[in-house]
């Protein structure tokens, strides 16, 4: 089997979580997409709010809404999506790193490896939960240092 062949087998198929409907029919994500949807989901689920069908199913992030910017709040989010990405089967190693932009707003930036595959991604933590940034608004963020 070749290396896509395992992409799909790790990765593999879902609905897009904002129900997309493309020529009458829902979209898909698949491969490295869907394991980024994944991630994003688990993100911006409350810890066991789906206890009754998955066991220690999401996260705590919401919890650090209107903590200080200070080093120590950046530890203790940085750990929890740590946490999170260690729940996660399918990834074979990930790195992480979170950081305040100009606007309050935490940045995640995410390496995900799975099979022969990696994915970058960049989350901001705001006011709506957890949400994918596109390349170039990370661009056009600027970080506290």
């Amino acid at each position: 089997m070749d290396d896509s062949g395992d992409a799909f087998i790790e990765g593999g198929i879902d609905l897009r979580s904002d129900f997309t409907f493309s020529d009458g029919d829902v979209v898909l994500v698949e491969y490295s997409d869907n394991l980024v949807q994944a991630v994003v989901n688990r993100l911006n689920t409350e810890l066991d709010e789906l206890d009754l069908f998955y066991e220690s199913y999401g996260s705590v992030l919401s919890s650090f809404f209107g903590w200080r910017r200070t080093d120590e709040t950046l530890g203790f989010v940085k750990a929890e999506v740590d946490n999170v990405l260690s729940m996660e089967s399918r990834l074979d190693s990930f790195v992480s790193t979170v950081e305040y932009a100009d606007n309050g707003s935490l940045v995640v930036r995410l390496s995900l490896w799975f099979g022969s595959t990696v994915s970058d991604v960049n989350l901001v933590l705001g006011v709506n939960g957890v949400e994918l940034l596109s390349d170039e608004l990370v661009d056009d963020m600027e970080v506290v240092e």
